[in-house]
């Protein structure tokens, strides 16, 4: 016989026993009795994990406190539409040269990351932003500024051009070879763990960003849409659908499509307004963005704000995005997916709200 469930029977007897007795005995008071039940002690559920990149709960105990993987997508006609284009936890976008924009996907957890791409070569703004995450930096080739950065900088990244078993080739879409390599979260596991790539997140690089406890309704007013404008031939239009909370993204105005036909979609859309030159001496008209800081809008649960950023000079390239509202406390953002494009100040005056 069970011990505990012995006890307890003895110890009902017992009980039962003295309540008999005190019942017989005339004219006194029944009285109270402990009984051998410890009593209930109230256990606090453990918080569930959270997603560092975009405060949701659905995220393993394993990757907590792990290195992001930053991935190199282009964003050119023949690349899309992209594989993998709906799965990013945060997509940073902004225009390089020719007026074009390429894309750098953030993921959290390596194990999450299906077939991506096309990847394609790195920009040294997309190297620092990386840095300032303490991301492991995906890409395929670079330009001379954004290998002398990662030179530099000593960066930990896994490239196409000279790290090729990683990567493989799509050619069923009869484009140029450039526009064909994509990655796999299992490709990437691999490298890291060949190249024995350092996986755990430098102190204070754990959580990028602040999240709202509850959904929050941004003071600028309502946002059913919002235009912005990275050049000519690049025009991004996020349309706000109130049953899912999500902004969907229209590029040129069609509907911005993975290669499984399902349109980009993100909870919070930022847009952050940043000086745009050319790098004196490029021959092929590379950018340099001014990564110092800025304003800029945040889009989110229907609504907007005004904002501002900071990221720090040049000289320090490891330091982190920080996002603030006017008065510059912390942005609390709303959970899920983002989108944060880097749009030329020059610009900021075709951005429409609606």
């Amino acid at each position: 016989m069970n011990k505990t469930f012995f006890t307890k029977i003895t110890a009902a007897a017992i009980s039962l026993a003295l309540l008999v007795t005190a019942f017989s005995a005339c004219g006194k008071e029944t009285p109270e009795y402990e009984t051998d039940t410890a009593p209930e002690t109230s256990q606090t559920a453990a918080a569930a994990p959270t997603n560092p990149l975009t405060g949701e709960s659905d995220f393993k105990v394993e990757a907590l406190g792990n290195r992001p993987i930053a991935i190199m997508v282009e964003n050119s006609p023949s690349a899309r539409p992209q594989w993998g284009l709906s799965t990013p936890d945060v997509v940073i976008e902004g225009v390089v040269e020719g007026g074009i924009t390429r894309m750098m996907w953030l993921y959290a957890d390596v194990n999450d990351i299906p077939k991506v791409g096309p990847t394609r070569s790195a920009r040294h703004d997309y190297v620092e932003l990386a840095e300032g995450f303490d991301a492991i930096y995906v890409h395929f080739g670079g330009s001379t500024y954004a290998y002398n950065t990662i030179k530099n900088d000593k960066v930990d990244d896994i490239d196409g051009m000279y790290d090729g078993k990683y990567f493989a080739r799509d050619k069923s879409r009869n484009v140029a070879s450039e526009h064909t390599a994509y990655t796999t979260g299992e490709n990437l596991y691999d490298a890291i763990n060949t190249m024995k790539i350092r996986t755990e997140a430098k102190d204070g690089y754990t959580s990028p960003f602040t999240f709202a406890s509850e959904k929050r309704t941004l003071p600028g007013g309502a946002c059913s849409s919002v235009l912005t404008v990275f050049s000519n031939s690049y025009k991004h239009t996020f349309k706000y659908n109130a049953e899912d909370g999500l902004y969907y993204n229209y590029m040129n105005s069609k509907e911005m499509k993975d290669a499984d036909g399902s349109t980009m979609a993100v909870s919070n859309v930022l847009i952050l307004y940043t000086d745009v030159s050319n790098v004196a001496g490029s021959s092929s008209g590379h950018k340099d963005w001014n990564l110092s800081g800025g304003t800029g809008v945040y889009v989110s649960n229907g609504t907007y704000q005004n904002i501002k950023w900071s990221k720090g000079s040049s000289s320090s390239p490891t330091s982190q995005l920080k996002l603030m509202d006017e008065s510059g406390a912390t942005l609390q953002l709303n959970t899920g997916k983002m989108w944060i494009g880097f749009v030329p100040t020059a610009n900021s005056g075709s951005t429409v709200i609606s």
